[in-house]
């Protein structure tokens, strides 16, 4: 019986992905449209392509390992690949392939030959032969990093672009929705690697990246800022004039504001992707500016408010 660990080249504990990348390379080696009229390659080929069969599925190695030369799956004609003669003498027909009884058997060799969509091969009439090989494949996806701006994430944008797609490169408009942040992904459908043998084209996926502004941050779709206020306006309440990522805004700070609190504008942040017309909130945290410089007089005129009103900032008033 042949030792298929052998005959791929791995050792007995090998894991899944180790015996797919010998499977990869020992197929490409012996591929019979690799190797045209190089006796021994097609069986080679099927012994190669009958032990990734039997040791990438787990039942049926887990029965090898258990059975060893008593395994009966050795001796079948191995899920489904069916080996003909045509034309004047023995040849391998890749289009008698039932890829369906073997998994990513196809996906794999789909990838080793690019052997997808419908490619056919005409030899020379000495040669008796036509081979044909016609898996499904699907397209794998395709990414691409973009770069905007705060105000655009938030807004929404387009942008071009330029992807390898395939062996040509596309030149594509590309709509970033607004509201995504920092890390976001926008799926545009079909843009990806095409497919082959009726195989779907695969996704092209952005990955967004939002440059920092100067005044606002994010969390989720509610955005933040800080506004700096007098000593003042904190004792004794004003009306400030607050940023918004869709101009400014009034808003009341009352009497007594403490340094750090966090005032709400409602609506005032970013779209929230996925649920059309609904917004997060704009949180605006106030910062108390005491004078850095102050003259005389001034510096009297606090010493004379301390003496006259003063309190307890733990919250108990002197009496």
């Amino acid at each position: 019986m042949k030792d298929y660990y052998q005959v791929l080249g791995v050792p007995r504990g090998a894991s899944v992905d180790e015996i797919k990348k010998a499977y990869r390379r020992l197929a490409k080696q012996y591929h019979p449209d690799v190797n045209k009229g190089e006796k021994g390659a097609e069986e080679r080929f099927k012994e190669i392509s009958e032990a990734y069969n039997v040791l990438s599925d787990p039942e049926q190695r887990k029965k090898y390992d258990m059975f060893g030369s008593a395994f009966d799956g050795a001796g079948q004609d191995f899920s489904g690949f069916r080996w003909q003669s045509t034309g004047g003498g023995q040849g391998f027909d890749p289009s008698q392939i039932n890829f369906g009884d073997i998994g990513d058997l196809g996906d794999i060799l789909g990838d080793l030959f690019n052997m997808g969509g419908v490619r056919r091969k005409t030899y020379s009439p000495g040669d008796a032969r036509r081979s044909s090989y016609q898996p499904t494949v699907n397209g794998q996806d395709t990414f691409a990093d973009v770069e905007v701006s705060f105000d655009d994430a938030i807004e929404g944008t387009e942008r071009r672009i330029s992807i390898r797609r395939g062996d040509r490169t596309e030149n594509l408009t590309v709509k970033i929705p607004a509201g995504v942040d920092n890390g976001s992904k926008v799926r545009i459908s079909g843009k990806g690697q095409p497919g082959f043998g009726g195989g779907k084209d695969g996704d092209l996926y952005l990955r967004i990246h939002v440059t920092p502004h100067p005044l606002f941050w994010r969390e989720g779709a509610d955005i933040y800022t800080e506004i700096p206020v007098t000593i003042y306006d904190a004792v004794l309440g004003a009306s400030v004039e607050v940023p918004t990522t869709g101009g400014s805004a009034k808003m009341k700070i009352p009497v007594g504001t403490a340094g750090g609190q966090k005032f709400r504008l409602s609506g005032k942040g970013a779209p929230v992707l996925g649920k059309r017309g609904k917004r997060g909130d704009q949180y605006v945290i106030v910062k108390v500016v005491p004078p850095k410089k102050l003259s005389a007089e001034a510096k009297k005129a606090f010493e004379s408010i301390a003496e006259q009103f003063p309190y307890d900032p733990k919250g108990f008033d002197s009496q």
